[in-house]
């Protein structure tokens, strides 16, 4: 499985979502085929951006814990008595 590609029933679940937003908020009734090929489009071309930018984020947040999880360490050094 592609990393940004959704499992089948995810899939059956973005395409519904994407009947209903069409039908509701566009008023227009598109077929089975037509939503299919938007969501295929959205998929191909945008999806990966998303995902691209959730990458980022999780390795941002993974060098800032990093970063916390250092310094707390370093608090735990003990100095040899003196």
């Amino acid at each position: 499985m592609e990393p940004h590609k959704l499992e089948k029933d995810e899939r059956d679940q973005a395409l519904a979502r994407l009947a209903v937003y069409l039908r509701h908020e566009r008023d227009e009734e598109w077929g089975d085929l037509a939503i299919r090929l938007l969501f295929d489009t959205i998929e191909e071309q945008i999806a990966p951006l998303h995902y691209n930018r959730g990458i980022t984020q999780a390795q941002r947040a993974t060098r800032e814990l990093a970063d916390v999880f250092e310094v707390n360490l370093e608090a735990l050094k003990r100095m040899p008595k003196a």
